[in-house]
């Protein structure tokens, strides 16, 4: 059995957003406290990048991919879950079709045209992209999209679009709150 973790993505600078996204309350938790609440759920042992709480990064600015760089460098995990912290619609069943099929295919795995969340085997090829990638100077670009291809990920059909939305600005965390508000009525 694989030693999988759950990665909370926390680090990015929030500047559409304006305030730190994973602050932002989702009912009576932090959008951090509910992703970690989503990865518990699922018996998984968590790390966060980034944020008050997280890892720092090894190389500061280096946007998801210096995240899990520095996770995979500092920890020993056979593979990752990986969940960006601004997701308020995310369900555990969705992030446990990416695990079981990662784990069968023994592959990275994410949805159609959305790149996380995600599930990352942790192995040579993918630390060799990695340190490629986040080179000084190496001038190729960091992006989950081109790491995907690099690694071969499989990309599963997605069930339910709405709670793969995320929240980058005011406006899009207002159209959400609707549909995340539990009923206070006594």
């Amino acid at each position: 059995m694989s030693s999988c973790h759950g990665l909370i993505l926390a680090g990015g600078l929030s500047t559409r957003m304006g305030t730190d996204k994973a602050q932002l309350r989702r009912n009576q938790q932090t959008m951090l406290e509910y992703t970690e609440s989503l990865l518990k759920s699922l018996g998984l042992d968590i790390l966060v990048s980034g944020g008050d709480k997280g890892i720092p990064d090894v190389i500061p600015q280096s946007g998801p991919l210096g995240g899990i760089y520095t996770v995979i460098k500092k920890n020993p995990v056979d593979a990752l879950l990986i969940v960006p912290v601004d997701m308020p619609l995310l369900t555990s069943s969705l992030l446990q079709q990416l695990i079981s099929e990662g784990e069968a295919s023994e592959t990275a795995v994410c949805f159609q045209n959305c790149y996380l969340p995600l599930y990352l085997p942790v192995n040579e090829r993918l630390s060799e992209y990695l340190g490629q990638v986040l080179t000084e100077g190496a001038g190729l670009p960091r992006s989950i999209k081109r790491m995907l291809t690099a690694v071969n990920a499989i990309q599963l059909p997605v069930t339910e679009p709405d709670a793969l939305v995320n929240t980058n600005t005011p406006d899009e965390w207002r159209s959400i709150k609707p549909l995340i508000e539990t009923d206070n009525a006594e």
